[in-house]
Parts: structure tokens; C-alpha cells; sequence
């Protein structure tokens, strides 16, 4: 069972409660940050089995299963790239980072006061975050200005970052962690949840996102946050 607590993709945040969540292997973009405390929970990485968790950090990218049984966990995705996505990075020093963080520090305070904290965020000197190169950043702002990123391709990206294409697909995933499908697809899925949340259905919202029909649109949200979004956007 699932239930949306907040959700704003563009503004780089999800924020799910589930309960008796079971997952298979899965990556995302998205950092994602889980709270129990009721029990506990299970995650499952290449580097080792974490078991009874009553909290943890699971950087962008990381290959992981997760199971949480009978107890309901708060789920928090977040766009790495977002003020508050940076301030996770840097706090929990996720760049050092190969695998979860267990039971991180104050990790209750972002799920307890998370509008707060955003605010604070998205208020605070940047300097000392991740140093992305320009070339990169023209390719960010190319993809969030097109409302129809779906189909934007590398090539033309091109164009923007005087790069070639092997190159711009190597810098774009060693500066970021992710590639820029990984990338492009969350800007599109938030675009259709933007959409959603205007009132429009699910499946105008994901033709306009550039999914092919819902079903399309259906299985990327899925795969990206665990859950149906005729469930998790419509509760």
C-alpha cells in the first residue's frame, strides 16, 4: 500500500509512505533516503545484506532490493541536482560513498521538518558543492528548458556542450553518476506528474511527457519509485 505525502519532481522531491514494500533489484536516479521506526527493514546491495535498518541513505544510481515486511517506511526521493539533493550529498559525504548509508545520523530530521529544511536549502550558500564543468550545465539547462525532452538526443546536445558524442556520454555520467537517458527520464516523469496534478488524466499527461501511451509512462514511474502511479498519484 502506498500514499503520497508530497510530490514535486520539478522541484526535485517525492516524498511516499508505503507499507509491506517489497522491491526486486532496481537502480534510479534519484538519491533516496528511508525512515522506519516502527521496526525495520532489509536492504539488499552488491557490496553486502543490511538487515532490521531503522534508516538509511541509498545514493543515486546504487543498484538495491528492499523489503520492509509488515512496517510502514516514509520513502524521500530526491534529484541530486537540487538544493536540497546537493545538501544530502554533502552532508552524508555520498561522493565517498560505494554502497548505502546505514542508520545515518539526524536522518528523522528531513522527513520531520522537510519544508523547513527545504526552504533552508534552497536558501544557503552553494559554494563548496559539487563543481559541475559548463559544459555539462549548458546540456542540464538545454534538458529542463524543453518541455519535450523526450526527444532530445545526445547529438543534439552536442551542440551545446562542444563535445562529441562518445565524450559529452562519458563527462555527462562521471560529473553526474547517472546517464543522460537516467536524466532526461526524470525530467519526463515529472513532467507527467506535473500534468497529473493539473487534472489532467494519466494518459494525456504521459503523451504530453513524450511516453508513448500510459502503459509506457506506467512503467517508467514504476520502476522509478516502486509503485503505480493510478495508486501513488491518485490517492
Amino acid at each position: 500500500m502506498t500514499s503520497i505525502k508530497q510530490l514535486n519532481l520539478q522541484q526535485g522531491y517525492a516524498l511516499l509512505a508505503k507499507k509491506s514494500h517489497q522491491t526486486g533489484t532496481h537502480r534510479h536516479y534519484g538519491i533516496e533516503l528511508i525512515l522506519c521506526e516502527q521496526a525495520g527493514f532489509d536492504l539488499f546491495t552488491e557490496n553486502g545484506s543490511y538487515l532490521r535498518l531503522n534508516a538509511a541513505i541509498i545514493p543515486s544510481n546504487l543498484p538495491h532490493r528492499f523489503q520492509c515486511g509488515d512496517a510502514t517506511c516514509q520513502l524521500l526521493f530526491l534529484d541530486p541536482l537540487s538544493p536540497l539533493g546537493q545538501y544530502v550529498f554533502n552532508r552524508y559525504q555520498l561522493y565517498l560513498r560505494q554502497d548505502i548509508v546505514a542508520n545515518p545520523p539526524d536522518i528523522e530530521n528531513l522527513f520531520s521538518d522537510f519544508q523547513s529544511l527545504n526552504s533552508l536549502s534552497s536558501a544557503a550558500d552553494m559554494n563548496g558543492l559539487r563543481k559541475i564543468d559548463f559544459r555539462i550545465q549548458n546540456c542540464l539547462q538545454q534538458i529542463r528548458a524543453n518541455p519535450d525532452c523526450a526527444k532530445l538526443s545526445v547529438r543534439q546536445l552536442t551542440e551545446v556542450s562542444f563535445l562529441s558524442e562518445s565524450r559529452l556520454s562519458h563527462l555527462f555520467k562521471q560529473q553526474l553518476g547517472v546517464s543522460i537517458r537516467q536524466f532526461i527520464l526524470w525530467n519526463r516523469i515529472g513532467l507527467a506528474v506535473s500534468k497529473s496534478n493539473d487534472g489532467h488524466s494519466l494518459t494525456t499527461a504521459a503523451l504530453y511527457a513524450g511516453f508513448s501511451d500510459s502503459s509506457h509512462f506506467c512503467r517508467a514511474f514504476s520502476d522509478m519509485f516502486g509503485s503505480s502511479p493510478f495508486h501513488t498519484l491518485k490517492s
